[in-house]
């Protein structure tokens, strides 16, 4: 088994039962972003809220920018499907999903994401994750070296308990 897949496969278990919830889901954070868009409000509707790995690739990819938008719940319910599919050969080709994700993925000094304290918002098996995830990066992808995984993997483990 390669190393993305052993990977995948960890993160896949660690973040089995996350759910959006009341979360703000891609199409609506897009829609934030355009300061309203009445397609992706449509989109929303239907919305996957339940399980993660029925997202579309394709509509992460194309909604990069709307990272920032998301809430903390949303941030958690697609931290693994953006994970997983940077770890596709040529997943993210562009590369703009990964920075951006990385770029949100920062926690503050007081150790909170997206205004959610980094050890409340992911359990301790997700956080695992998260670390293997930035490792990986840091190790095996060479054009990563813009998204800085370090700095984030620093920050990370600053705040990481249990």
């Amino acid at each position: 088994m390669k190393q993305e897949q052993w990977l995948v496969n960890y993160i896949e278990l660690a973040f089995t039962d996350v759910t959006l919830g009341e979360g703000i889901d891609i199409y609506a954070a897009q829609s934030l972003d355009d300061y309203g868009n009445p397609k992706e409000d449509l989109l929303s509707l239907t919305a996957e809220r339940d399980d993660w790995r029925r997202v579309p690739d394709y509509d992460l990819i194309t909604r990069f920018w709307a990272v920032t938008f998301l809430d903390a719940l949303g941030f958690r319910f697609y931290t693994p499907a953006i994970m997983r599919l940077m770890l596709l050969p040529d997943g993210d080709s562009g590369g703009c999903l990964t920075s951006w994700f990385l770029m949100h993925l920062s926690v503050s000094e007081d150790g909170l994401i997206k205004g959610v304290h980094f050890n409340s918002l992911f359990s301790s098996r997700q956080r695992a994750a998260i670390i293997r995830f930035l490792k990986f990066l840091i190790h095996h992808r060479v054009d990563c070296e813009g998204c800085e995984p370090s700095r984030r993997l620093s920050e990370i483990q600053t705040w990481t308990s249990g």
